[in-house]
């Protein structure tokens, strides 16, 4: 008898939609290749993974009926892979639960990559029915729909405005706290070239549609307007109290420190607190996790670094940011020609990556999930 040891692998959305809808269209071939193809990924020791961001694609458009018979086909899969933490007892984890997991992994001590990865490998991974990963009722799924499709537009608008930058922040805490708060008619100005760049950047990101871009560009300046300072605030407070709220210490703000850091450091930190329940542990505590031990951070900052610069920039960028995560859990990852190119670029320059990541497969089609020959 011949034993062979399981791998997870994980399709993109892509991969998981093309199967899915294989299996219930009219192509007889492709009906039956798609239901063919998970006792044969059974066979050859291979279990896919579900994540929340693939189910959040796969149930996000429009037509009702194409999302019903892809959520009865993913009940019916007698084996998956799924993301999920000890305490829960339902649901499909996302990259809130892979950071949840590496900070418990990282407060129990471990400190290197390798470590962290496999204490959180094992707290996330698990393996079941597909009704175990997403539930027996389908109906859940129909009333959650709605709520998918409101989250587009907002999800579009961090992906085409989130590399924006309204200043220098090169710049250290010294030499910005050096200056002055703009007058009343200078921030005039200033949010005026704001929305400016944030449309520009918009039209490009969303293919010149400018009636969505415009859209973005108002929304983008009024959050600016909400975060201006009252009269009289000093640059110093300013950055002070913007970093304090966001969970850095008031005496790690100090005037070597370079503002890019301590943001970088900032957004880290509101990720911890936002995850903090889910690790038992409270967010005083999870502050002392260092980033550059997570995987989580290492892949993404790796990818964004040295990946390639995206002029148009869908919602869809940031799904595939965060299943990119998955290469440091899973046996092999599937992407597209333009992610697996990001990958190259990044494990090129990002010697971390070795030992961390899986396999890199780039991949058009479900068919390709089978190990070849």
């Amino acid at each position: 008898m011949t034993i062979i040891a399981p791998k997870i692998i994980a399709p993109d959305s892509s991969h998981w939609a093309k199967w899915l809808d294989a299996a219930s269209g009219s192509n007889a071939d492709r009906r039956q290749r798609a239901r063919d193809l998970h006792g044969q990924l059974i066979d050859q020791g291979r279990i896919p993974l579900l994540s929340w961001h693939h189910l959040e694609e796969l149930l996000g458009g429009e037509d009702d009926a194409a999302a019903r018979a892809r959520v009865r086909f993913l009940q019916d899969l007698p084996l998956v892979a799924f993301l999920r933490l000890p305490k829960d007892d339902a649901g499909l984890g996302s990259i809130a639960q892979v950071l949840a997991a590496e900070a418990t992994a990282a407060s129990e001590g471990l400190r290197d990559l390798i470590s962290v990865r496999d204490r959180a490998r094992e707290l996330l991974l698990k393996t079941g029915t597909g009704t175990q990963a997403i539930g027996e009722e389908a109906w859940v799924w129909e009333a959650v729909r709605p709520i998918l499709r409101s989250r587009k537009g907002q999800t579009d608008q961090v992906a085409a405005l989130g590399p924006l930058r309204t200043f220098d922040d090169s710049r250290t805490i010294g030499e910005l706290a050096k200056g002055a708060i703009n007058s009343r008619a200078e921030m005039g100005a200033q949010l005026d070239r704001i929305h400016a760049k944030a449309l520009q950047q918009a039209l490009q990101s969303t293919g010149n549609d400018s009636a969505r871009a415009r859209l973005m560009a108002d929304d983008f300046v009024a959050r600016v307007v909400a975060m201006m300072p009252p009269p009289g605030t000093t640059v110093r407070e300013l950055l002070e109290s913007t970093l304090v709220d966001q969970g850095v210490d008031e005496a790690e703000i100090r005037d070597e420190c370079v503002l890019a850091d301590l943001s970088r450091l900032a957004m880290f930190r509101n990720q911890l607190r936002v995850v903090a329940s889910e690790t038992g542990r409270s967010f005083e505590a999870l502050k002392s996790v260092p980033m550059d031990v997570l995987p989580s951070r290492v892949i993404g900052d790796a990818l964004r670094a040295h990946g390639q610069v995206r002029q148009v920039r869908p919602g869809s960028d940031l799904n595939d940011g965060y299943l990119g995560v998955l290469a440091a859990y899973c046996a092999a990852l599937y992407v597209d020609k333009r992610t697996a190119e990001d990958f190259l670029r990044a494990q090129r320059k990002e010697p971390r990556l070795t030992g961390l990541v899986g396999e890199i497969v780039k991949a058009a089609d479900f068919d390709a999930l089978l190990e070849a020959g």
